[in-house]
């Protein structure tokens, strides 16, 4: 029998159940077609009373991939492991006829063996399962963490200027500072001398009274010395 082309993502088939046996069980297998022209599968099985398999026949366009539901029936004896396989069969497409037309007559071009495990699971392994399921979650969960925390300070990095331009920062910061108090001194200063020159001039104001005064006074005591003569 020529190589097995096409694709199955499994090399064994896994019937595991904590009730195996008495309730049905499934499991599915892919089938990828990597190849470039369209194939027809079938899929057989060594007991049609303890297996069922949907669907069992079908095309793979190129690229493309069949889920296939393999299944144990409910209140079956489970078998011994080995003694049980499904076979993958396979051909060419030569038209678009229905699945099971165009396999009436064909051999397949290949064949694949899958051999069956049955596995009855018991509620201890079961929990230990959902121990280890949540283990890996959580660490999942921490992994996530560290790298969401990682992310941050690199961020933080990003954003945080390196120490010169820090220091350049805190200099212009200085020097900004510095300056506005040189203005703020400056203004104080104007204001003084501001004040300084209207002192000086309200003085000059009171003296050019004075004087003003003065003379008035003087012209006062001539018109008196003027009636008395």
């Amino acid at each position: 029998m020529p190589e097995f082309l096409l694709q199955l993502d499994t090399d064994k088939v896994e019937f595991a159940s904590e009730k195996l046996g008495e309730e049905t069980c499934t499991t599915v297998v892919k089938i990828k077609n990597t190849q470039k022209e369209k194939y027809l599968y079938k899929i057989k099985c060594t007991s049609n009373e303890l297996f069922r398999i949907r669907p069992p026949l079908g095309y793979i366009k190129p690229g493309e991939a069949e889920a296939v539901k393999l299944i144990f029936n409910a209140d079956k004896p489970v078998p011994e492991s080995g003694k049980h396989y499904f076979v993958v069969y396979y051909r060419k497409a030569d038209g678009d006829k229905a699945p099971r037309s165009a396999w009436s007559g064909k051999e397949p071009e290949a064949m694949k063996r899958l051999y069956i495990n049955f596995s009855k699971k018991k509620k201890e392994e079961k929990k230990e399962e959902k121990k280890e399921e949540k283990k890996e979650e959580e660490k999942k969960e921490e992994k996530k963490e560290e790298e969401k925390k990682e992310e941050e300070k690199k961020e933080e990095k990003k954003e945080a200027p390196p120490p010169e331009e820090k220091k350049d920062e805190e200099k212009k910061e200085e020097k900004k500072d510095e300056e506005k108090k040189d203005e703020e001194k400056k203004d104080e200063e104007k204001k003084e001398e501001k004040k300084e020159e209207e002192k000086k001039e309200e003085k000059k104001e009171e003296e050019k009274k004075e004087e003003e005064k003065k003379e008035e006074e003087k012209k006062e005591e001539k018109k008196e010395e003027e009636k008395k003569e």
